[in-house]
């Protein structure tokens, strides 16, 4: 087939001289597929870009949203925390206030009520069965101290009880008595949060034996006042040998509190103090290396642990 030719006429506006331009069919051919494909390549890059531009948005977007869940993340893990500690507060809290009101103790079965059905005769100090209170005697106290131990309050709390089931049943067991709660010791004895020797067996200062300490010291200045943890009626005031200058508050359902060392009294036997009542001062009479209240929780005359009872 003879290749056909096209023949274009140029036509100068100011001039009569004409050019002809012969263009084979094939180069025209060839001009319009590229002119096509330069079409179809730009179509395709501006598509393109286009859809760069649109993913580059929604990656921004993604990644503010993914800075706004993080943001939102770390909010609820440190509101989970805030939670998690109220509740082991909470927890602790009840824990304590149940180990003091001795409830659901099944090694022990106590039951909190009058010591006796003759409420003429005043209280007495309660001591457990063969204690001696001299501090020199202690050594041999200890053995007794040592069976006494094993039935302090520590785990009467079952860790399975919930906290709903946990509260209500304090709330129902005061509710029951009212008097309980004013003459159950929750406070500390001093406003001081010192503890130089803790509830326990530990080695007596002065014989260097293993001994039982049947309260806590309470390190604070000379003369600093001591309060009533709980209302009560006081049944000693004097001096107790090793003790020093003594007070016992007798709490009724079994509770008393001992308070040693002491350097004044401010209340007299048969006097009924309230919670929060000043008794007397901080000293270092007695059997004492230095200026402290030893401060003791008995029920039925067997020494608990006295942190146990400050819930302040």
């Amino acid at each position: 087939m003879a290749n056909k030719t096209y023949t274009i006429l140029i036509v100068p506006e100011r001039s009569s001289q004409v050019r002809r331009l012969i263009v084979p069919q094939r180069s025209l051919v060839q001009v319009g597929l590229g002119a096509l494909a330069l079409v179809a390549v730009g179509s395709f890059m501006a598509v393109h870009y286009l859809y760069m531009v649109d993913q580059a948005s929604q990656n921004r977007g993604l990644k503010n949203e993914n800075v706004m869940l993080k943001a939102q993340v770390r909010r609820v893990q440190e509101e989970i925390a805030r939670i998690d500690g109220t509740l082991q507060r909470i927890d602790q809290f009840a824990a304590k206030v149940r180990s003091i009101t001795q409830l659901n103790d099944p090694e022990r079965n106590l039951a909190m009520g009058p010591l006796s059905a003759d409420s003429s005769k005043p209280p007495a100090v309660l001591y457990a069965p063969g204690e001696r209170i001299e501090y020199e005697d202690e050594l041999l106290d200890s053995k007794l101290a040592m069976r006494l131990i094993d039935s302090k309050l520590d785990g009467i709390e079952s860790e399975s009880l919930k906290q709903d089931s946990n509260m209500r049943e304090l709330h129902e067991y005061f509710a029951e008595d009212t008097s309980l709660l004013s003459t159950t010791p929750s406070v500390r004895p001093t406003r001081s949060k010192l503890l130089t020797s803790t509830f326990g067996v530990r080695t007596d200062p002065y014989t260097n034996h293993r001994v039982m300490h049947k309260g806590v010291d309470i390190a604070a200045d000379h003369g600093a006042d001591v309060i009533t943890p709980a209302d009560g009626v006081v049944i000693f005031v004097g001096s107790r040998g090793g003790y020093g200058k003594a007070v016992v508050i007798d709490h009724g359902y079994g509770v008393q509190t001992h308070f040693a060392h002491m350097s004044a009294f401010r209340v007299e036997i048969g006097q009924k103090v309230l919670r929060g009542q000043v008794i007397g001062g901080v000293g270092n009479t007695g059997r004492s290396t230095g200026t402290h209240l030893h401060y003791e929780v008995r029920f039925n005359g067997i020494p608990q642990n006295p942190e146990k009872y400050m819930l302040d």
